[in-house]
């Protein structure tokens, strides 16, 4: 399984979700040094599929790596990059999930970038004829999908969750308490309403 969470400070940086995500499935490891992390991406391109090595650049935002263009990549424009990175990850999608099926998993996607968004589109699509499951968790929206552009498909299904009884937030602060090391004690009910009045139930 790959995660990636939104931020609400990051809807203004391109991609930002998708980071993880990427870094997971394209085997780039946080401990090593950024050179032998781009040589790694490099790598698992390459072996993929050696044709698409010369865009391995475009990869940079979607997984925090500055990565110089490559002769073929330096001539892009700003809409051409964009194409060519939505079908690079696709084929890298195909790919991984060749070798094994996974979830991707995205939180918090109230506060997904337009970029991010887009490629999601994308990726749900190519991702209908594969074993690769997308969940996307977001608020309640106006309407079904979250903004998110995918209530289209013939894949998607919306499950709402309700908002937790008292009850339920008291079970969850017990526990959220227990795993700190605290003792695991009846939660007073002036903290149980506090957290039910500031996460209205999420």
């Amino acid at each position: 399984m790959a995660y990636g969470e939104c931020e609400a400070f990051g809807t203004k940086t391109g991609y930002f979700v998708w980071r993880e995500v990427w870094r997971r499935l394209l085997g780039i490891e946080d401990e090593a040094s950024e050179e032998e992390q781009v040589r790694a991406l490099e790598r698992t391109i390459e072996a993929i599929d050696p044709s698409l090595l010369p865009r391995a650049p475009l990869l940079g935002p979607v997984v925090g790596l500055s990565i110089p263009d490559s002769d073929v990549t330096r001539s892009f424009d700003a809409k051409f990059r964009k194409t060519s990175l939505e079908d690079l990850l696709s084929s890298c999608l195909r790919a991984v999930a060749r070798e094994r099926p996974f979830a991707v998993v995205l939180e918090d996607c109230h506060w997904i970038d337009e970029l991010s968004r887009d490629l999601l589109q994308v990726l749900t699509r190519v991702a209908a004829a594969l074993p690769v499951l997308f969940v996307a968790a977001y608020r309640p929206a106006a309407k079904p999908g979250g903004d998110l552009g995918l209530e289209q498909l013939s894949v998607f299904s919306e499950m709402p969750l309700d908002r937790m009884a008292p009850a339920e937030i008291a079970q969850i602060t017990r526990a959220k308490i227990a795993r700190l090391g605290g003792e695991s004690q009846d939660v007073s009910p002036a903290l149980v309403d506090l957290l039910a009045a500031r996460s209205d139930g999420n």
